[in-house]
Order: C-alpha cells, then sequence, then structure tokens
C-alpha cells in the first residue's frame, strides 16, 4: 500500500511541474542575453564587537564606535537610508574549568551596513574606517544601485533573442511564427524545474573582505572594473 502511495504521489508530482506543450505546430526555443555593466555602488558591511565581562562596559563600547562610524560615513555624504543597523546581539560566553562551565565574558556586537553611492569616495572612505578603528573586519561588495532596471533590459533583451532564433527555425521548414504561446524564466524541461530557480545571474569580481588593521597606513588602489549580468527565458510559439 505504501508502495503505491508514493507511485501515486510521483505521478502526481509530474503532472503539476510538467509543462504540456501545445497540441498545434508549434517552436520551443531558448533566449539568452549578456551586458556588461559598471558597478555603480559599493555596500560596506561592518561587525561591531566586544567582550567584556562587565556586560555594561561592552555595551557601551558597541554603542560608542557605532555612534563614531555613523559620525564618520556623515563626512561622506551618506544619507541616512543608506546606513542600516541591526539591533544588539548579547550572548554569554563560557569555558569549562575543572569540569565547571565559568562566564567568561559577554560577547556584544552588532551588524552595520552602508551604501557608498560615490564610487570615487571608496579609497579615502575605506582608509577613513580603518583609520577610526571600528571594526576588525570590513566587508565591500560592488554592485548594482538599481539591479533590477539592469535585470529587466537583459531579460527584454533574452525575449528579444528568443523571437529571433524561433523565427529563423520557422523560416528555415517554410513556416510563420505566431504568438507565443508560454514565456517562463525556468527551463520546465530540465532539472531546474525541481529547484525552480530564475535563470539569471549577476556575476563580476565584486567582493572582497579586508584586514581593516592592517592597511591604515596606506592608501587602497581601487579600479570597479565591469559586472556581467545575463537571463535566459524559454519561450513556445505558435505556428501559423
Amino acid at each position: 500500500m505504501k508502495l503505491m502511495m508514493v507511485i501515486t504521489a510521483l505521478l502526481l508530482s509530474t503532472c503539476v511541474w510538467a509543462t504540456p506543450l501545445p497540441a498545434q505546430p508549434h517552436v520551443y526555443v531558448e533566449g539568452s542575453a549578456e551586458i556588461e555593466v559598471e558597478p555603480d555602488m559599493m555596500a560596506f558591511t561592518l561587525s561591531i564587537q566586544t567582550v567584556d565581562i562587565d556586560l555594561a562596559k561592552a555595551k557601551a563600547d558597541v554603542d560608542a564606535r557605532s555612534r563614531l562610524l555613523i559620525e564618520t560615513v556623515k563626512k561622506f555624504g551618506i544619507k541616512a537610508d543608506d546606513v542600516a543597523t541591526t539591533a544588539l546581539n548579547i550572548r554569554p560566553e563560557y569555558e569549562y574549568k575543572e569540569n565547571q562551565r565559568v562566564l567568561t565574558g559577554n560577547n556584544v556586537s552588532r551588524q552595520v551596513d552602508i551604501n557608498l553611492r560615490d564610487l570615487k569616495k571608496y579609497p579615502e572612505m575605506m582608509k577613513a574606517l580603518v583609520d577610526a578603528k571600528i571594526s576588525e573586519t570590513i566587508n565591500t561588495n560592488l554592485t548594482l544601485a538599481d539591479k533590477k532596471a539592469v535585470e529587466e533590459k537583459v531579460q527584454t533583451a533574452a525575449m528579444d533573442d528568443a523571437k529571433a532564433r524561433a523565427g529563423r527555425l520557422a523560416k528555415s521548414q517554410g513556416q510563420t511564427l505566431g504568438a507565443p504561446w508560454s514565456i517562463s524564466e525556468f527551463n520546465n524541461r530540465g532539472n531546474e524545474r525541481w529547484e525552480l530557480t530564475p535563470n539569471r545571474q549577476l556575476m563580476g569580481s565584486s567582493a572582497k573582505e579586508v584586514g581593516a588593521m592592517r592597511m591604515a597606513d596606506s592608501a587602497e588602489p581601487f579600479e570597479p572594473g565591469v559586472m556581467k549580468i545575463s537571463a535566459q527565458v524559454y519561450v513556445v510559439y505558435l505556428l501559423k
């Protein structure tokens, strides 16, 4: 009985996920596009952390460095909307001594995310953050301020590519391309249908982590380079 239930479930799953094709003549194509864009925003992530047996002292230190961070980034024209801080995270730390758990300190931390929209200010801002000794590590990530607009642009280009491909295939067989019967970001005829992951990517050498205390004496050479964003669409066109 259990085996029959499993088989039934698999059959139902296949029926749900499989995308049917039209009964009339059609052509099924993949359209793809890729464009290069220059990143226009640097996202900083800093973790402000202190461990102290005195919880109030640890919290005061994290609060003070948080205020210093906000004051530092304001000098570079960072708006309030481009600074996001998490609530304080407080957890006790222990170690075992003679089979007894002993409190060694209180770990107080907060994460701060900052968006720098003027990349020309990056070297100066990085140096200022390092000199202020706010955080032991600073994570940076080059990205796009309006990623959605670029995704829409490359998806439109992918649709244009799909239509051109379908038109060439139809013409080679003496057929005329009709209206699209289905359009999908998912490759419903492949394994991806089990994952349902949109087939689009933003790629580039865009992230790094620097040891904040090791670079305070030198300005950082900086070239943002380019990023590539790609998209695929899967379209079924009817034939006239």
